[in-house]
């Protein structure tokens, strides 16, 4: 039987020293790193309320159930806050392979959530952006962002409601259950 064709996540033609020194630099600090920056929750709690008729769906499968719904903050060009495609998705749609700098347009409902502008505004520029919700029985399944290197992106991740210890389980790579400090990046 022929073994299939495993995609080729990296041309060692287009490393150089710098990019391998950058992803073990990654590597040696784990898979997250708490920064020493904090969205004020109890605004953004204030703020969501004007959209809790706006969440849909986010990136659903049609195989498995997974209670999460969600809002973009940065999409492609013409989309809107409603419209949360993969990357996948997205691609298929435009015929050709997306980066995530390329979901670099401000949806309309950035400037109805102010608390969150000072750490937008820390970057030029943004591509996709978003917030999911986790309703109960919601969960991310096992996956790798973005094992190509060199890396156009990075992720930050922040918990603003409902990741108390007993509410919300997140595990990263082979860590045990991380402690989340809600508003945190």
């Amino acid at each position: 039987m022929k073994k299939p064709k495993r995609r080729q996540i990296y041309d060692v033609n287009n490393l150089d020293l710098a990019t391998v020194s950058d992803e073990l630099s990654l590597l040696n600090i784990g898979d997250t790193e708490a920064l020493n920056i904090k969205i004020h929750t109890p605004n953004f709690h204030e703020e969501i309320k004007k959209l809790d008729d706006q969440w849909v769906d986010y990136l659903p499968r049609p195989d498995r159930t997974n209670n999460r719904q969600g809002l973009a903050l940065y999409n492609l060009p013409g989309f809107t806050h409603q419209q949360n495609p993969s990357l996948r998705e997205a691609s298929k749609e435009a015929g050709r392979r997306l980066s995530e700098v390329e979901f670099n347009q401000p949806t309309e409902i950035v400037e109805k959530l102010p608390c969150l502008h000072p750490i937008l505004n820390m970057f030029d520029t943004l591509g996709r952006t978003f917030l999911v919700k986790c309703n109960i029985g919601g969960y991310f399944p096992p996956h790798r962002d973005h094992p190509i290197m060199p890396r156009e992106t990075f992720r930050l991740i922040v918990f603003l409601k409902n990741c108390g210890t007993m509410e919300y389980d997140w595990i990263m790579g082979q860590s045990d259950k991380m402690e989340i400090d809600e508003g945190r990046v």
